[in-house]
């Protein structure tokens, strides 16, 4: 793996990281739907973490059969098009689900990746 994927993968895992921490702040979902900035800082986010990942699948398309087939790209990549698009209608408990199981999932999958 080139050392620029890697590096980018790296900032995924970040992310994730930042994004573990603040659900840890919120506690659980109640108090993530309180607090309008948890919520803004999680799907700021999960939209670096689709960005990123569109990077390295449209300068690595040798990966996108493995990357797509062990992350929920699909769901995060959709989930940044209505953070970046749909100003206003972001549905919290949709960006809890996603921080809360899909971003941990994303999180160990690029783990095995890099290891």
């Amino acid at each position: 793996m080139e050392a620029k994927t890697r590096a980018r993968l790296e900032i995924v895992i970040g992310y994730a990281d930042r994004i573990a921490q603040t659900l840890e702040r919120a506690g659980d979902i109640d108090g993530f739907i309180s607090d309008y900035d948890l919520q803004y800082s999680t799907a700021h986010s999960i939209s670096q973490i689709a960005e990123t990942l569109t990077q390295v699948l449209q300068s690595n398309p040798e990966y996108s059969e493995s990357l797509l087939r062990s992350i929920p790209y699909r769901d995060i990549k959709r989930m940044r098009d209505k953070i970046q698009h749909h100003y206003g209608t972001i549905d919290p408990d949709m960006v809890w689900a996603i921080a809360s199981k899909n971003v941990p999932q994303l999180r160990e999958s690029i783990r095995s990746l890099l290891t």
